[in-house]
């Protein structure tokens, strides 16, 4: 099954890509699997839409596996964090939401054999953001959010502009991602204030 525009990538790239999609197919939920295809393709419309040049390869692999994380249960996230994330608080082991990106990057190295530090890091930072984001990172996190099985409101709103201007999404996805964890009473990461004025164009 062609799970990429084969015109996208070159021969080898996307014969990688190809098999880890497959894979991820029959390790995750059906439904788990649409949202990641859908991330890939809605990443993929984004990356065309911009002029800068974007790192197609590594920004198709951390797409595939993002949410790879989510196949675990919480309580074997949190045992990896807490023995495999040394740089992760207390605090941040604790936000059961974020466990799957945060610790998710550890079972991608051991489990797919996918070490480069770009794409681990793209996958770390695709729920919360990060300060100083890569346009590959930006990419996934908004793509993570307004792909097109995402019915939510304003999610056709978002994803327009998300083809129309990066930057410009990523404050008003921030933005109600900050309102949706308010309103639902969950934890903030630590570090969202810091992230939010750097989105903004703050220190």
């Amino acid at each position: 099954m062609d799970y990429i525009d084969r015109s996208i990538l070159g021969p080898d790239a996307t014969e990688y890509v190809e098999s880890l999609a497959s894979r991820m197919e029959g390790i995750m939920s059906p439904s788990l699997f649409r949202h990641s295809l859908g991330t890939l393709d809605f990443a993929l419309d984004m990356a065309s839409a911009i002029p800068e040049e974007v790192d197609l390869y590594r920004l198709a692999v951390s797409c595939i596996v993002h949410d790879y994380g989510k196949i675990f249960d919480i309580e074997t996230l949190k045992k990896a964090a807490r023995d495999n994330k040394p740089g992760l608080s207390r605090e941040e082991r604790e936000i059961e939401p974020l466990l799957h990106s945060l610790a998710g990057d550890y079972f991608i190295s051991r489990d797919l054999d996918i070490r480069d530090e770009k794409i681990l890091r793209a996958v770390r930072v695709h729920t919360i953001g990060a300060v100083d984001m890569t346009l590959e990172e930006k990419i996934l996190f908004l793509a993570d959010k307004v792909e097109k099985t995402r019915k939510y409101k304003n999610a056709g709103y978002l994803r327009k502009l998300a083809l129309k201007d990066i930057n410009l999404c990523l404050i008003e996805v921030y933005k109600n991602t900050i309102i949706y964890v308010i309103n639902k009473n969950r934890q903030l990461h630590p570090d969202t204030s810091r992230i939010w004025n750097s989105i903004c164009g703050g220190k």
